[in-house]
């Protein structure tokens, strides 16, 4: 009976996008805090290379977060 009233389809897509977006975010923001952190250090010890890599690393993590979050609200107002 209550498998008549569930939409299975809806149910699942709602479980795996929430899973994506999960996993997916919290990895964005460890990059942009790793990137972020690694870059000061190379800076301080004298290694202008490895800044710049892990600071471009930190700067996508970092828009990566920003896109989803307005992604997130682009969503909900739609």
């Amino acid at each position: 009976m209550i498998a008549a009233v569930v939409d299975w389809d809806a149910l699942l897509q709602v479980i795996w996008v929430s899973l994506v977006a999960g996993v997916g975010v919290t990895a964005a923001w460890g990059f942009a805090l790793l990137g972020s952190n690694r870059a000061v250090e190379g800076g301080r010890d004298g290694r202008p290379g490895e800044a710049v890599i892990f600071g471009a690393i930190g700067v996508l993590g970092f828009f990566a977060v920003i896109g989803a979050i307005v992604f997130g609200i682009v969503i909900l107002v739609d």
